[in-house]
């Protein structure tokens, strides 16, 4: 896949883990007063884990075979996604694949690490200006 597909990809993907976490949020609030049941948030927590899950899987296919293209530019924003997403997914999971009850107590500062960490992404190494076939075959040569 060229670099323009793989952004548009992977954007349509964070645009995707934004509305399931809206909804997440929203179930566990609800959650939180007794409005809701659990099974409504854990169903709506699966929605989220599998767009997080594909993401993460669509950025390891597809991102680091583009930017090792660049060579020495391309290892470096490797090595950054690497070391950022890494221990950020690792926590991210942990917080994920507890019990929904739980879960509802700890969403909203997920939510706000996940945002975060998606719009890292988009700043980065999903930049217009970084992740363009033009960008990364001159920093080939």
């Amino acid at each position: 896949m060229d670099a323009h597909h793989a952004r548009t990809l992977l954007i349509t993907q964070h645009d995707a883990i934004r509305t399931s976490l809206g909804t997440c949020l929203e179930i566990a609030k609800r959650l939180r007063t007794d409005d809701a049941d659990e099974a409504e948030l854990e169903l709506a927590l699966e929605r989220m884990r599998a767009d997080v899950y594909q993401h993460n899987l669509s950025e390891t296919e597809l991102i680091r075979p583009l930017l090792v293209q660049g060579q020495r530019w391309g290892e470096l924003l490797i090595g950054r996604m690497l070391e950022e997403h890494l221990a950020e997914h690792v926590a991210m999971w942990a917080v994920m694949e507890q019990p929904a009850r739980v879960v509802a107590f700890e969403l909203e500062e997920l939510a706000e690490d996940l945002d975060a960490h998606m719009a890292a992404e988009e700043r980065t190494f999903l930049a217009r200006d970084v992740l363009r076939e033009d960008v990364i075959s001159r920093h080939g040569k």
